[in-house]
Protein backbone atom coordinates (compact mmCIF):
# COMPACT_ATOMS: atom_id res chain seq x y z
CA UNK A 1 0.00 0.00 0.00
CA UNK A 2 3.00 2.20 1.04
CA UNK A 3 4.32 1.73 -2.72
CA UNK A 4 0.48 2.42 -3.87
CA UNK A 5 0.50 5.95 -2.16
CA UNK A 6 3.71 6.86 -3.06
CA UNK A 7 2.54 6.32 -6.58
CA UNK A 8 -0.64 8.07 -6.29
CA UNK A 9 1.52 11.16 -5.17
CA UNK A 10 3.93 11.65 -8.21
CA UNK A 11 0.46 10.69 -10.04
CA UNK A 12 -0.71 14.25 -8.13
CA UNK A 13 2.54 15.66 -8.67
CA UNK A 14 2.47 15.06 -12.30
CA UNK A 15 -1.06 16.69 -12.83
CA UNK A 16 0.22 19.79 -11.07
CA UNK A 17 2.52 20.36 -14.03
CA UNK A 18 0.40 18.27 -16.13
CA UNK A 19 1.99 20.19 -19.30
CA UNK A 20 5.43 18.96 -18.05
CA UNK A 21 4.50 14.89 -18.88
CA UNK A 22 7.04 13.85 -15.94
CA UNK A 23 7.52 10.38 -16.17
CA UNK A 24 10.04 8.09 -14.56
CA UNK A 25 13.44 7.75 -16.55
CA UNK A 26 15.90 5.02 -16.99
CA UNK A 27 18.25 5.79 -13.59
CA UNK A 28 21.02 8.36 -14.56
CA UNK A 29 23.92 9.41 -12.33
CA UNK A 30 23.54 10.42 -8.90
CA UNK A 31 22.87 13.59 -7.93
CA UNK A 32 25.97 15.36 -7.44
CA UNK A 33 25.05 17.39 -4.53
CA UNK A 34 27.52 20.35 -3.14
CA UNK A 35 29.87 19.03 -5.15
CA UNK A 36 32.90 21.26 -6.13
CA UNK A 37 32.42 23.40 -8.89
CA UNK A 38 36.21 24.12 -10.22
CA UNK A 39 38.65 26.86 -9.75
CA UNK A 40 37.33 29.64 -8.90
CA UNK A 41 33.95 28.44 -8.59
CA UNK A 42 31.72 28.49 -5.10
CA UNK A 43 29.94 25.42 -4.18
CA UNK A 44 25.87 25.86 -3.37
CA UNK A 45 22.57 24.17 -2.26
CA UNK A 46 20.73 22.32 -4.88
CA UNK A 47 17.23 21.29 -5.19
CA UNK A 48 17.88 18.48 -4.82
CA UNK A 49 19.92 18.68 -0.93
CA UNK A 50 16.93 18.20 1.07
CA UNK A 51 17.08 16.12 3.83
CA UNK A 52 15.78 15.39 7.14
CA UNK A 53 17.57 16.23 10.33
CA UNK A 54 15.94 15.37 13.46
CA UNK A 55 12.43 15.21 12.47
CA UNK A 56 12.71 18.38 10.21
CA UNK A 57 12.78 18.48 6.44
CA UNK A 58 15.47 21.16 5.86
CA UNK A 59 16.07 22.43 1.89
CA UNK A 60 18.63 25.04 1.86
CA UNK A 61 18.04 26.16 -1.90
CA UNK A 62 15.03 26.72 -1.24
CA UNK A 63 15.24 27.70 2.05
CA UNK A 64 12.59 26.13 3.77
CA UNK A 65 11.91 24.31 7.01
CA UNK A 66 8.85 21.79 7.78
CA UNK A 67 8.34 19.89 10.77
CA UNK A 68 7.32 16.37 10.48
CA UNK A 69 4.23 15.37 11.96
CA UNK A 70 4.63 13.73 14.98
CA UNK A 71 6.25 9.50 13.69
CA UNK A 72 6.93 10.30 10.46
CA UNK A 73 10.50 9.82 8.51
CA UNK A 74 11.12 9.95 5.33
CA UNK A 75 10.21 6.91 2.86
CA UNK A 76 10.90 5.74 -0.31
CA UNK A 77 13.91 7.68 -2.24
CA UNK A 78 12.48 8.72 -5.54
CA UNK A 79 14.36 9.22 -9.47
CA UNK A 80 16.64 11.26 -10.50
CA UNK A 81 15.62 14.90 -11.63
CA UNK A 82 14.21 14.87 -15.11
CA UNK A 83 15.21 16.17 -17.95
CA UNK A 84 12.35 19.05 -17.76
CA UNK A 85 13.53 19.67 -14.46
CA UNK A 86 11.19 18.09 -12.60
CA UNK A 87 12.37 16.81 -8.84
CA UNK A 88 11.25 14.39 -6.36
CA UNK A 89 12.43 16.20 -3.35
CA UNK A 90 11.22 13.84 -0.58
CA UNK A 91 8.56 11.32 0.09
CA UNK A 92 7.40 11.60 4.12
CA UNK A 93 5.51 8.85 5.48
CA UNK A 94 4.48 7.51 9.20
CA UNK A 95 6.88 4.68 10.78
CA UNK A 96 3.72 3.28 11.84
CA UNK A 97 0.21 3.01 10.23
CA UNK A 98 0.09 3.24 6.73
CA UNK A 99 -2.57 4.97 4.89
CA UNK A 100 -0.77 8.26 4.39
CA UNK A 101 1.64 10.34 2.45
CA UNK A 102 3.31 13.47 1.92
CA UNK A 103 5.23 14.03 -1.78
CA UNK A 104 7.55 16.94 -1.37
CA UNK A 105 8.41 18.18 -5.09
CA UNK A 106 9.71 20.96 -7.42
CA UNK A 107 9.50 21.60 -11.07
CA UNK A 108 12.16 24.09 -12.63
CA UNK A 109 10.00 26.78 -14.56
CA UNK A 110 12.87 27.47 -17.00
CA UNK A 111 12.49 23.74 -18.57
CA UNK A 112 9.46 23.18 -18.34
CA UNK A 113 7.79 21.69 -21.54
CA UNK A 114 4.69 24.56 -21.51
CA UNK A 115 5.29 27.12 -18.93
CA UNK A 116 1.81 28.60 -17.76
CA UNK A 117 1.11 32.35 -18.88
CA UNK A 118 3.81 34.81 -17.10
CA UNK A 119 1.91 38.42 -16.09
CA UNK A 120 3.57 40.77 -18.66
CA UNK A 121 4.59 43.08 -15.53
CA UNK A 122 6.27 40.19 -14.66
CA UNK A 123 7.56 38.67 -17.82
CA UNK A 124 11.29 40.64 -17.70
CA UNK A 125 12.04 39.13 -14.26
CA UNK A 126 11.21 35.08 -15.27
CA UNK A 127 8.66 34.84 -12.86
CA UNK A 128 5.95 32.05 -13.23
CA UNK A 129 2.10 31.86 -12.58
CA UNK A 130 1.85 29.27 -10.27
CA UNK A 131 -1.84 30.37 -9.67
CA UNK A 132 -2.54 29.67 -13.06
CA UNK A 133 -0.51 26.73 -12.98
CA UNK A 134 -3.12 25.82 -9.68
CA UNK A 135 -6.00 26.66 -11.57
CA UNK A 136 -5.26 24.34 -14.41
CA UNK A 137 -4.39 21.79 -12.02
CA UNK A 138 -7.68 22.33 -10.75
CA UNK A 139 -9.40 22.01 -14.35
CA UNK A 140 -7.38 18.69 -15.06
CA UNK A 141 -8.32 16.80 -11.68
CA UNK A 142 -12.13 17.63 -12.21
CA UNK A 143 -12.38 16.58 -16.07
CA UNK A 144 -11.50 12.76 -14.47
CA UNK A 145 -14.31 10.61 -13.75
CA UNK A 146 -14.79 9.35 -10.41
CA UNK A 147 -12.44 13.01 -9.07
CA UNK A 148 -14.29 15.47 -6.74
CA UNK A 149 -12.84 19.05 -6.01
CA UNK A 150 -13.14 19.48 -2.43
CA UNK A 151 -11.87 22.97 -2.13
CA UNK A 152 -11.37 25.04 -4.85
CA UNK A 153 -8.09 27.03 -5.35
CA UNK A 154 -7.57 29.08 -2.21
CA UNK A 155 -4.44 31.74 -0.92
CA UNK A 156 -2.94 30.47 2.30
CA UNK A 157 -0.02 33.03 3.58
CA UNK A 158 2.35 30.46 5.56
CA UNK A 159 5.62 32.39 7.20
CA UNK A 160 5.07 35.39 4.89
CA UNK A 161 4.90 32.63 2.19
CA UNK A 162 2.12 33.14 -0.19
CA UNK A 163 0.95 29.65 -0.95
CA UNK A 164 -2.14 27.73 -3.24
CA UNK A 165 -4.22 25.09 -2.00
CA UNK A 166 -6.74 23.12 -3.80
CA UNK A 167 -8.08 19.61 -2.47
CA UNK A 168 -10.16 16.71 -4.27
CA UNK A 169 -10.55 13.31 -3.61
CA UNK A 170 -11.39 9.91 -5.44
CA UNK A 171 -10.81 6.03 -5.81
CA UNK A 172 -11.25 6.22 -1.86
CA UNK A 173 -8.47 8.30 -1.53
CA UNK A 174 -8.32 12.29 0.26
CA UNK A 175 -5.92 14.94 -1.29
CA UNK A 176 -4.45 17.84 -0.81
CA UNK A 177 -1.86 20.26 -2.58
CA UNK A 178 -0.13 23.33 -1.51
CA UNK A 179 2.11 25.26 -4.23
CA UNK A 180 4.50 27.91 -4.22
CA UNK A 181 6.71 29.75 -6.52
CA UNK A 182 10.52 29.59 -5.04
CA UNK A 183 13.48 30.78 -7.26
CA UNK A 184 11.56 30.53 -10.51
CA UNK A 185 10.21 26.79 -9.24
CA UNK A 186 6.99 25.41 -8.55
CA UNK A 187 7.43 24.05 -5.23
CA UNK A 188 5.06 21.83 -4.37
CA UNK A 189 3.72 19.91 -0.85
CA UNK A 190 0.81 17.02 -2.13
CA UNK A 191 -0.64 14.91 1.21
CA UNK A 192 -2.42 12.16 0.63
CA UNK A 193 -4.76 10.49 3.77
CA UNK A 194 -7.31 7.95 3.45
CA UNK A 195 -9.78 10.05 5.46
CA UNK A 196 -10.73 13.49 5.24
CA UNK A 197 -9.65 14.55 8.83
CA UNK A 198 -6.27 12.54 8.74
CA UNK A 199 -5.99 15.09 5.68
CA UNK A 200 -7.41 17.99 7.80
CA UNK A 201 -4.07 16.93 9.91
CA UNK A 202 -1.43 16.83 7.63
CA UNK A 203 -3.22 20.07 5.95
CA UNK A 204 -2.38 22.29 9.48
CA UNK A 205 1.06 20.85 9.71
CA UNK A 206 2.04 23.15 6.77
CA UNK A 207 1.43 25.75 8.68
CA UNK A 208 4.17 24.86 10.59
CA UNK A 209 6.31 25.60 7.16
CA UNK A 210 9.14 28.13 7.92
CA UNK A 211 12.15 29.22 6.49
CA UNK A 212 15.28 27.12 6.87
CA UNK A 213 17.94 30.16 7.44
CA UNK A 214 16.15 32.86 7.55
CA UNK A 215 18.08 34.35 5.20
CA UNK A 216 17.84 37.91 3.57
CA UNK A 217 16.17 37.94 0.67
CA UNK A 218 18.23 40.52 -1.44
CA UNK A 219 21.26 37.46 -0.96
CA UNK A 220 19.67 35.43 -3.54
CA UNK A 221 20.23 35.64 -7.04
CA UNK A 222 17.41 37.60 -9.43
CA UNK A 223 15.38 34.90 -11.84
CA UNK A 224 16.09 35.50 -15.02
CA UNK A 225 14.72 33.40 -17.48
CA UNK A 226 16.34 32.74 -20.75
CA UNK A 227 19.37 35.43 -20.04
CA UNK A 228 21.64 33.03 -21.57
CA UNK A 229 20.79 34.80 -24.99
CA UNK A 230 23.46 35.27 -27.02
CA UNK A 231 22.97 39.29 -27.16
CA UNK A 232 23.92 38.84 -23.25
CA UNK A 233 27.14 36.57 -24.15
CA UNK A 234 30.31 38.68 -23.91
CA UNK A 235 32.21 35.21 -24.26
CA UNK A 236 30.80 32.26 -25.28
CA UNK A 237 32.72 28.07 -25.42
CA UNK A 238 30.69 25.55 -26.48
CA UNK A 239 30.86 22.25 -24.47
CA UNK A 240 32.87 19.36 -26.56
CA UNK A 241 30.12 17.07 -27.52
CA UNK A 242 30.22 13.78 -25.29
CA UNK A 243 27.85 10.76 -24.02
CA UNK A 244 24.50 9.95 -25.91
CA UNK A 245 23.49 12.37 -28.61
CA UNK A 246 20.17 14.43 -28.81
CA UNK A 247 19.47 14.15 -25.02
CA UNK A 248 18.07 17.44 -23.48
CA UNK A 249 20.25 18.51 -20.63
CA UNK A 250 19.06 21.02 -18.52
CA UNK A 251 21.72 23.64 -16.30
CA UNK A 252 21.08 26.31 -14.11
CA UNK A 253 23.67 28.85 -14.10
CA UNK A 254 24.26 31.66 -11.07
CA UNK A 255 26.35 34.55 -12.82
CA UNK A 256 28.02 37.36 -10.23
CA UNK A 257 27.17 41.23 -10.47
CA UNK A 258 30.38 41.23 -13.10
CA UNK A 259 29.18 39.00 -15.49
CA UNK A 260 31.09 36.11 -14.65
CA UNK A 261 29.90 32.38 -14.15
CA UNK A 262 29.34 31.53 -10.29
CA UNK A 263 28.04 28.75 -10.05
CA UNK A 264 27.12 25.60 -12.25
CA UNK A 265 23.74 23.02 -11.75
CA UNK A 266 23.87 20.51 -14.73
CA UNK A 267 20.17 18.73 -13.53
CA UNK A 268 20.58 16.01 -15.73
CA UNK A 269 23.99 14.18 -17.59
CA UNK A 270 25.92 11.78 -17.59
CA UNK A 271 29.41 11.99 -15.53
CA UNK A 272 31.36 12.48 -19.28
CA UNK A 273 28.72 15.08 -20.00
CA UNK A 274 28.59 16.83 -16.88
CA UNK A 275 32.06 17.69 -17.07
CA UNK A 276 32.10 19.22 -20.24
CA UNK A 277 29.60 21.56 -19.85
CA UNK A 278 30.91 22.82 -16.48
CA UNK A 279 34.60 23.19 -18.29
CA UNK A 280 32.74 25.43 -20.80
CA UNK A 281 30.72 27.17 -18.71
CA UNK A 282 33.53 28.68 -16.17
CA UNK A 283 34.58 30.69 -19.38
CA UNK A 284 31.42 32.01 -20.75
CA UNK A 285 31.34 35.77 -19.75
CA UNK A 286 27.85 37.48 -19.88
CA UNK A 287 27.13 41.29 -19.95
CA UNK A 288 26.20 42.23 -16.27
CA UNK A 289 22.63 42.47 -15.76
CA UNK A 290 21.23 45.95 -14.53
CA UNK A 291 18.82 46.16 -11.88
CA UNK A 292 17.60 49.79 -11.40
CA UNK A 293 20.99 50.74 -12.87
CA UNK A 294 22.72 48.64 -10.89
CA UNK A 295 24.43 45.19 -11.57
CA UNK A 296 23.28 42.37 -9.37
CA UNK A 297 23.64 38.76 -9.39
CA UNK A 298 20.87 36.39 -11.48
CA UNK A 299 19.93 33.00 -12.02
CA UNK A 300 19.66 31.43 -15.32
CA UNK A 301 18.58 28.45 -17.27
CA UNK A 302 20.45 27.02 -20.59
CA UNK A 303 19.92 23.85 -22.22
CA UNK A 304 22.40 21.66 -24.15
CA UNK A 305 21.75 19.51 -26.67
CA UNK A 306 24.81 17.58 -28.28
CA UNK A 307 24.61 16.28 -31.15
CA UNK A 308 27.72 14.66 -33.13
CA UNK A 309 29.26 18.07 -33.64
CA UNK A 310 27.44 20.94 -31.84
CA UNK A 311 24.52 21.81 -29.48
Amino acid sequence: MRRLLLLLSVGVATSLVGWLGWRYLPPGPPPHAGEAQGAGMSQMPLPEDGRVLGGVYVNDYFDLSYPLPEGWTEGLQGPDPSDSGYYVLSELVPQSEPGATILVAAQDMFFASKPPPVPPALAGEGRVGVAELVRDFRDAMAAIDGMRIDREPTEVKVADRLLYRVDFSGVGLYRATFTTEIRCHAVSFNLTARDPKRLGDLAASVDRLSSARKRDPGSVPHCIENYAAPENLLRRVEPVPVGPKFMSIPVRIIVDAEGEVKHVHVIRATDEQRKSIEDALRQWKFKPYRLTGRAVEIETGVVFRFTTAER
